[in-house]
């Protein structure tokens, strides 16, 4: 880890622009994703917002929506957009009035008439090195040193996109940098285990998902007999020779199931644990994505302003999302995916973890060298969720972004992302004709690259 990051001067700049634009307003409107990470950039927003005693209010939304978009810029001396907006650059233009954009999606345009503070315009790679809750957070403490109290918030959205599996760059490791020296974050190393009593860990893990042991007791009570540990025992409290013990024979399974070095390199990322909060970035991460997906932004958002009772209702549905997490896992991987020539796929039993169960698949499951693909049947049309690993990307050449966005758009549907992760709608009837067509455009992508 490089602890002397630079990041581009014009970067500071733009941003002490906004931070003006922030101070100069006195009402102001916020329209966030409703994700893990664009609730955590709302949150970082909005606390902001309140220092300054500006009058608000913020919107979480499912994408960028122009209706919502002009109706609540009424009136406001300022709209902040925040995870979306790089690919609405016209709509935010035409409205005529000061728009700051927060968005870490590959645009299509710089957009000279409004403050587009995207990473990718300065030569940082919005997939993994800046997403919406880390350019909130540098905007947050360009408007006033005092708010990087708020770093622990931002690190949910960071964690929430997973842009730590392989070390924080670019504004993500700044902003861990001056966090850590304010002593506000510690970075620990990761394990394959989470805490708690071994039976009940083993049995809840979906990351890594281990077959015949996620979700299943028996299997783990074989396990634990195999590695001679009691299930009760947290894995903090296991000695050297019993963590080697129980690590290895995971690994073995995991193996096995065909992972990789990168899986692992993956799984065993840094976590990040903030000492005032006594809390570790992934856990307020999967309460943030519980929250979106269940449609209670609001409980999300609440959370993070620090009101107590939301944060029990919050926790409760991390805890019940996981278990949903884990049945449908456990049913994806017995019925298996449905392989193609380039991508494979299966249709999630419960479409408010879809998108979840498509990177445990995807990661631990299935063809390490295809794209997986989640489907979902919904009001009359098919909700696709797509992840890749950093190997198709960086060395096979694949963009499910670029590659969902046409597939869709060829049988009337919408799509896009970023290159490793990626989503899209398409109507009911065409999801087939969908999936031949994206099928070919990861092959195009995959001879591209193998011809250069």
């Amino acid at each position: 880890m490089d602890d002397n990051v630079q990041l581009p001067p014009n970067l500071f700049t733009d941003f002490s622009r906004a931070a003006e634009a922030v101070r100069r307003a006195v009402t102001v409107r916020v329209i966030s994703h409703n994700d893990a990470d664009g609730l955590a950039s709302a949150g970082v927003l909005c606390s902001m917002l309140l220092r300054e005693c500006k009058q608000f209010q913020c919107s979480m939304a499912k994408g960028f929506d122009e209706k919502l978009v002009r109706e609540t810029a009424k009136d406001v001396d300022l709209l902040i957009i925040s995870d979306m907006g790089s690919n609405n650059l016209d709509v935010l233009e035409s409205l005529g009035m000061p728009v700051i954009v927060l968005d870490h999606h590959r645009p299509e345009k710089g957009g000279e008439r409004l403050m587009h503070l995207n990473p990718h315009l300065y030569g940082i790679d919005g997939a993994i090195s800046g997403c919406a809750s880390s350019l909130a957070m540098f905007l947050a403490v360009h408007v006033s040193e005092k708010n990087w109290d708020l770093l622990w918030v931002a690190f949910g959205g960071i964690i929430g996109d997973k842009q730590h599996l392989r070390g924080l760059s670019g504004i993500n490791i700044w902003l861990y940098q001056n966090g850590a020296k304010r002593k506000l974050v510690q970075e620990r190393p990761g394990q394959l285990i989470v805490d708690g009593n071994l039976k009940d860990a083993l049995n809840k893990t979906t990351d890594p998902f281990i077959l015949g042991v996620s979700g299943d007791r028996e299997g783990v009570r074989k396990l634990l007999d195999e590695a001679d540990v009691l299930d009760n025992l947290p894995y903090e409290s296991l000695d050297e020779g019993q963590r080697m013990r129980l690590n290895s024979l995971i690994m073995l399974r995991l193996l096995r199931q065909g992972s990789t070095i990168g899986n692992f390199e993956e799984v065993l990322a840094n976590r990040y644990y903030f000492p005032e909060q006594k809390q570790f970035s992934q856990d307020l991460a999967n309460a943030l994505n519980a929250c979106g997906k269940s449609e209670k932004q609001a409980l999300g958002v609440a959370m993070l302003l620090g009101e107590a009772e939301a944060a029990v209702d919050a926790e409760r549905m991390r805890v019940q999302f996981g278990e949903s997490l884990l049945h449908a896992s456990v049913e994806v991987s017995r019925k298996g995916l449905i392989q193609g020539v380039n991508i494979q796929y299966f249709i999630c039993p419960n479409p408010d973890v879809s998108s979840e169960v498509c990177s445990a698949m995807m990661q631990w499951v299935g063809d390490r060298e295809k794209p997986t693909l989640s489907l979902v049947h919904k009001n009359g049309e098919v909700k696709v969720s797509s992840r890749a690993n950093r190997k198709m990307v960086d060395e096979l050449g694949v963009d499910l972004g670029s590659a969902m966005k046409e597939a869709a758009a060829k049988v009337g549907g919408v799509g896009g992302g970023h290159n490793i992760a990626s989503g899209g709608r398409v109507p009911r009837g065409r999801e087939e004709e969908f999936l031949t067509l994206l099928d070919g455009i990861i092959g195009s992508q995959r001879s591209a690259r193998a011809a250069k």
